[in-house]
């Protein structure tokens, strides 16, 4: 008899689809890159007095900021699209209970290196993959009554 993983699933699921949102919010970022309203902004900004106040600002231009930007973006983007991955990846080793363990490891390591990766914007997600992959881990097959382990 196997031990049906629907609560694996069923959150590994859910931390899929809150992995989305960082995924959703850094394609916002660098699609917005590009639009003049934004530059527009983005120079407006460095040129403020708040923002020449700081120590340093006056060897920051908004071409800098805007490549930051970007480049964070692009970052958290691949960071998301891997979460997104592992688990597919673990729902496979779920689905029919073909390898658990090796999906409750999987789960629990992506999500503390992909919280950190996404600057925190997957914490979500990360919780969810952490509690299915501790349950994962934690939940033992059942044992029939003549002894044999299913």
């Amino acid at each position: 008899m196997n031990v049906k993983r629907t609560v694996e699933i069923v959150l590994t699921v859910i931390g899929m689809v809150l992995f989305g949102i960082p995924l959703f919010v850094s394609t916002v970022v660098m699609g917005g890159i590009d639009d003049p309203g934004v530059r527009e902004g983005v120079e407006n900004f460095i040129n403020s007095s708040e923002f020449q106040a700081q120590p340093g600002a006056e060897d920051f231009t908004s071409g800098q900021l805007l490549t930051m930007f970007e480049s964070l973006g692009q970052f958290v983007l691949i960071a998301s699209i891997i979460g997104l991955a592992v688990g597919i990846l673990a729902l496979i080793f779920l689905i029919g209970n073909k390898k658990p363990k090796a999906a409750g490891i999987m789960l629990i390591v992506s999500a503390i290196v992909l919280t950190l990766a996404t600057l925190f914007l997957g914490i979500f997600g990360g919780a969810a993959y952490l509690v299915a992959g501790i349950v994962a881990l934690v939940r033992k097959s059942r044992k029939p009554l003549d002894g044999t382990v299913t």
